[in-house]
């Protein structure tokens, strides 16, 4: 078995569902509740005076600025959610039993990894943002029983990212590079690690963007003249394009060097790792 089959991939994927469903019903259920009940406490004991806060529309109603104020915290906590759902994409794993039951399976390393991989970037992440809005969803209808204007919060938050489509296109492809570098880390933290995998990658990109800005902060008059002078020339396409292609092609090694990892995976292993 060594080609990947699409059937073989579906019989695969439906086990893996059959195991995980447990998982997916406690995030689902968690994020919607904790949405919903954060929201509810943090607007309930909010102030009813009108005010104004930079960056939102003005003229909105206490309700609405509090209601968009408590939904930016909300997608904060979605985001932390999903980074910990792609730094444990092997997390069930650490059970025995089904360790043994996942790495026997019928399957190529391939197939395996792939059902692995939808479900901690794609599936439960999903999930996450559908429980989101489920649980504004809730929130709007209690305040909205006791008289208070319909808002959703998620409205808010794809105003906000709206505008970002009218950026450059380079300006939008080097956040998605970035982006997709970032799970990319986490995938390849769980894949490696058995234990801290979000505290690893996490602490890991804190110390990269650390060093890229003390190093801009050194070479700042270097940096200048070279996109001086890239700028003059007309070259500054061309530069940013190649920064974009090297995120992207860091991106693409941290995946193959996961997939390479799990293919190392054996029944037993130490605490702290999974090869």
């Amino acid at each position: 078995m060594e080609r990947f089959n699409i059937k073989r991939f579906w019989h695969t994927l439906r086990w893996f569902f059959y195991e995980n469903r447990g998982n997916i019903l406690k995030w689902t259920l968690g994020i919607m509740l904790a949405t919903t009940l954060l929201q509810l406490l943090l607007i309930g004991i909010s102030p009813k005076k009108s005010t104004s806060i930079e960056g939102f529309p003005e003229g909105s109603s206490p309700y609405q600025l509090t209601v968009m104020v408590v939904n930016s915290l909300c997608m904060v906590i979605v985001v932390i959610a999903s980074a910990v759902v792609n730094s444990n994409i092997f997390g069930m794993l650490k059970n025995k039993q089904k360790r043994i039951a996942f790495l026997t399976l019928p399957a190529t390393n391939l197939e395996r990894w792939t059902v692995a991989f939808l479900f901690a970037v794609i599936i439960i992440p999903a999930c996450i943002l559908a429980a989101y809005v489920l649980g504004d969803l809730l929130r709007n209808i209690v305040f909205y029983i006791q008289g208070q204007e319909w808002v959703t919060g998620f409205n808010f938050f794809f105003s906000k990212i709206r505008p970002q489509f009218n950026m450059s296109f380079i300006a939008i492809m080097l956040q998605c590079a970035i982006f997709l570098w970032s799970i990319s880390l986490y995938v390849l933290a769980g894949t490696w690690f058995r234990k801290g995998q979000f505290v690893i990658a996490t602490f890991f990109q804190i110390v990269i963007s650390a060093l890229l800005g003390y190093l801009t902060k050194v070479f700042k008059n270097e940096i200048l003249e070279i996109l001086v002078n890239g700028i003059s020339a007309g070259q500054e396409d061309l530069m940013a394009y190649g920064i974009i292609a090297v995120i992207f092609g860091l991106a693409l090694f941290h995946f193959w060097l996961s997939y390479h990892l799990f293919t190392r995976f054996q029944l037993i292993t130490s605490k702290w790792n999974n090869v």
